[in-house]
């Protein structure tokens, strides 16, 4: 089933020489439920309204749709779909990984 939602993804940047993370909210699409893709910019709750519908109550909707997505695993916006690790997480569990692969049962 192909659905979307909304997901924090941290987004590296290099800033004046030194690598800052951007968390913000995109909109991911799903295929059986495995995220296949999200929108190059971060999302904004918005709504076009033709006078004769309820703007309050979308908006209201987004954002609490978009709370939601802060209760879910960071996904890392370059290497996607998988989850963010900061890097010296990462650099710790590729140092575990290195070691169990060393040692010999």
């Amino acid at each position: 089933m192909d659905h979307w939602n909304y997901r924090v993804l941290a987004k590296r940047n290099v800033v004046n020489g030194i690598t800052v993370v951007e968390f913000a909210i995109y909109e991911v699409q799903y295929e059986n439920d495995v995220p296949i893709s999200h929108y190059e910019h971060t999302t904004t709750p918005v709504y076009f309204s033709d006078e004769s519908s309820e703007p309050i109550y979308s908006l209201k909707w987004q954002l609490d749709a978009m709370k939601l997505a802060c209760d879910k695993p960071v996904l890392d916006y370059d290497n996607f779909p998988n989850e963010y690790l900061p890097y010296s997480r990462k650099k710790k569990l590729d140092k575990i990984d290195k070691f169990y692969k060393s040692y010999k049962l």
